[in-house]
């Protein structure tokens, strides 16, 4: 059975949280890098990337993080995380990601941030 879904909802003007369950691999990283560029083309340019199901990344989906990073960039969007467990918050702090994403523990809390700042 395969259990990696990448699922979106509307949360707020011009914000969308996008829900990352599973292991964040070549397959899935493509998925989520999708759905986030669809995103941006529909006007939302505020994303949270909430990594409460996503146990395990990779070096093939960190780089699909680094890619949607640089895409939030170049479309002056903003990016968070939220949810992220220790062994991924670690990966991001290694990797170098964490300097340029604001992570937060919940959902609420980065949410609470992108409205805070529109």
């Amino acid at each position: 059975m395969d259990n990696r879904t990448v699922r979106t909802r509307e949360a707020g003007e011009g914000t969308s949280v996008v829900y990352i369950t599973g292991y964040l691999n070549s397959l899935l990283g493509e998925e989520v890098a999708q759905v986030v560029h669809e995103v941006l083309d529909t006007g939302r340019p505020r994303v949270v990337l909430n990594f409460e199901g996503t146990r395990l990344i990779n070096s093939i989906g960190v780089s699909f993080i680094i890619g949607i990073v640089e895409r939030m960039t170049e479309r002056d969007g903003t990016l968070a995380f939220c949810s992220l467990n220790r062994i991924n918050q670690e990966l991001f702090r290694l990797t170098g990601v964490s300097r340029h994403i604001r992570a937060f523990d919940s959902e609420e809390e980065a949410l609470a941030f992108f409205a805070r700042s529109s």
